[in-house]
Order: structure tokens, then C-alpha cells, then sequence
């Protein structure tokens, strides 16, 4: 039932994350986009993930297209780097992946809606 409840904001007032979610899949399900307030916030949700990615992407390309510098501590702060940036870019897979299948109904109603509001 909450689901169909968008909380109204201020003028000028700051939005949290989540308030922005809302505001953007409230404008998906107006423009016609999203079946129901969950799918639309899912959308939005998976299309910021993905652009996530895709700038982790490029940050990590451009960083394993750098020569070594020679000097040990940027170098080993570089390399440090790509592997974090490895390691978000799969924690995002593995993210997309499991919220595709939760907003493609592979679990049953609600709880993709309970995971997304933790």
C-alpha cells in the first residue's frame, strides 16, 4: 500500500537520494513508462546503477592506460585503485543482476519493494 504514496517536499528543500528516486519514478509512471510506483523506482534505481558503472568504467579505463610514473607510491596507489574500481564494478553487476531479477517477479510481490527500502 505505501507503494502509492510519493512523499511531498518543499520548495527548496534538500532531497534525500531517495526522494529524488521518487520524483524521477513518479515521472515515469505519469509519462506512461512503469506499470506501478515499485517498477518505476526499480527503473530509476537500475538506470543510476548502470550510469554508476559506466563512469567507474571509464575512470578505470584511463587508469590502466597510464605508463607507470615511477615513483613507487603512485604507482602502487594507481594500482590500488584499479582494483577497487574492479571490485565495485562487479559489486554493481552482481547489484543489477539481482534487482533485475527481483523487478522481473522472480520473488514474490513486496519484497523486491522491502529490499529497495533498507
Amino acid at each position: 500500500m505505501s507503494e502509492g504514496i510519493v512523499p511531498l517536499h518543499r520548495r527548496g528543500e534538500k532531497r534525500s537520494a531517495l526522494a529524488r528516486v521518487d520524483v524521477a519514478a513518479v515521472e515515469l509512471l505519469a509519462a506512461g513508462q512503469a506499470t506501478n510506483l515499485q517498477a518505476a523506482r526499480a527503473k530509476v534505481i537500475l538506470e543510476d546503477l548502470r550510469d554508476h558503472r559506466d563512469q567507474m568504467a571509464v575512470v578505470l579505463a584511463d587508469l590502466r592506460g597510464r605508463e607507470p610514473t615511477g615513483e613507487a607510491e603512485i604507482d602502487e596507489a594507481n594500482a590500488n585503485l584499479i582494483t577497487a574500481i574492479n571490485q565495485g564494478i562487479v559489486q554493481i553487476d552482481l547489484f543489477v543482476a539481482q534487482a533485475q531479477a527481483y523487478a522481473e517477479g522472480a520473488v514474490p510481490t513486496g519484497q523486491f519493494g522491502d529490499q529497495l527500502d533498507r
